[in-house]
């Protein structure tokens, strides 16, 4: 989440006053109930905005580590969003925050997904590898971001661990990323 606070940098597109809001919710299960919320970790996230601008105050946090309902699979889901448009829109603030983490290499650069967008959002994905002892681990994730949400899937399932990242299925990771996107992400009306 520090990557929407910190590492932004200048300036996206300029407000769209038509543009949908949204407010994000952390549900139970997610991806058609698939994955069941075992551990909410918002509050690690809710107060790293206290040092910013207008911005960054007011966002808000989810996140959550979900299981499978059957098998090993484990994602982790984060997301800020705000009632004021993201000055940095269509920037991904979240995956230049995970890309700039200790011991994190890119190993598949960041690659669109125009296919899993909706209207007025984006939505990208990744593979990075993390080195830990003397393995390197993969991790792939796909984030999404809109004129008010930011939110990002990372699968954290062991079996996904030793995957060679060129081998890492994106495309259904951004299916299940879009999916999950459009449980978690709620219409406000104005």
């Amino acid at each position: 989440m520090g990557g929407i606070r910190q590492v932004q940098g200048g300036r996206g597109a300029a407000p769209d006053p038509s543009a949908q809001q949204y407010r994000l919710t952390l549900p139970e299960t997610v991806d058609g109930g698939a994955f069941r919320l075992g551990q909410d970790v918002s509050d690690r996230y809710e107060n790293s905005g206290n040092g910013g601008d207008a911005y960054a105050r007011s966002l808000r946090t989810k996140a959550g580590v979900y299981s499978a309902e059957s098998g090993s699979g484990q994602l982790i889901y984060t997301g800020s969003f705000s009632g004021r448009q993201n000055p940095f829109y269509p920037k991904m603030g979240l995956l230049d925050g995970m890309e700039k983490g200790d011991s994190m290499s890119v190993a598949v650069p960041r690659r669109d997904m125009p296919g899993q967008n909706t209207d007025g959002d984006q939505l990208a994905c990744e593979v990075l590898t993390k080195a830990e002892g003397d393995q390197e681990l993969t991790t792939a994730v796909c984030s999404w971001a809109d004129h008010y949400t930011q939110g990002a899937i990372v699968d954290n399932s062991p079996d996904g661990f030793g995957v060679a990242p060129e081998k890492y299925d994106l495309d259904a990771l951004a299916k299940r990323t879009a999916r999950i996107r459009d449980e978690v992400r709620v219409t406000v009306n104005n």
